[in-house]
């Protein structure tokens, strides 16, 4: 395990922080997840332990305020060190998170999107009127800014290749978030599938089976419950 605090512990708090992650006013990092997700905490934990980044473990609470009350909370926070203080002036604006920075997205390597995406993304079947699958569509619902999207946007399109456009959803007038179609988004899966199968209770998120489609595509899918990186040509 590294023990010393480097570039590559740097951008994994900037990866964990484009998503579900939190800095207080405080300047306290902080993860949280559902106990359904807490493979994906426990996941992370080793990310950042592998990474030179210690925290104080995972601890629990249970939920009292806002939907879901009364169910546990699992969650670390890391300890304070100057970095947090750093991200914190960069990445927060009146109090709010703010994506905004370009400098900051373009050291989000592979490993960092798919911890976007198992974060806030999520995938759909398309399917036609006779209610057969013909496609699919990433959504990754960021809710931020035009013109914060935007960046994201054009970081996708110019460091990856990836094809996004965004899409108004939240309930602010100026809140919009990313979506892929199927060929985009058959790309996107192959720069995330590798960090997504070590988690479990994510991998529901790169599954879907579009083996009535009409058209050849390629495709992944779930066999016994097990995940499947494969190839299957459907005509």
């Amino acid at each position: 395990m590294k023990s010393k605090f480097n570039k590559e512990s740097r951008n994994l708090l900037i990866e964990m922080l484009l998503g579900d992650g939190t800095i207080s006013s405080n300047n306290v990092f902080k993860i949280a997840h559902c106990s359904q997700q807490l493979d994906y905490l426990e996941w992370k934990v080793k990310q950042l332990k592998e990474a030179g980044v210690r925290n104080n473990g995972i601890k629990s609470y249970i939920k009292t305020k806002g939907y879901n009350t009364g169910v546990p909370v699992y969650y670390t926070q890391l300890n304070i060190i100057p970095f947090i203080k750093v991200l914190r002036k960069v990445m927060y604006k009146e109090g709010k998170k703010v994506i905004s920075n370009r400098k900051l997205l373009n050291r989000v390597s592979a490993k960092g999107i798919a911890i976007w995406y198992m974060d806030d993304g999520h995938i759909n079947l398309r399917k036609d009127k006779d209610g057969r699958p013909m496609g699919f569509y990433i959504k990754i619902s960021i809710c931020r800014p035009k013109e914060e999207v935007q960046t994201i946007i054009d970081f996708f399109k110019e460091q990856w290749n990836i094809n996004f456009y965004m899409f108004h959803e939240g309930r602010n007038k100026d809140s919009y978030s990313l979506c892929c179609g199927t060929k985009e988004g058959l790309k996107f899966i192959d720069i995330i599938i590798p960090y997504v199968l070590q988690v479990p209770s994510m991998i529901h998120k790169i599954t879907f089976d579009l083996s009535q489609r009409k058209k050849n595509l390629c495709l992944y899918t779930r066999n016994g419950g097990n995940a499947q990186h494969s190839y299957t040509m459907k005509i």
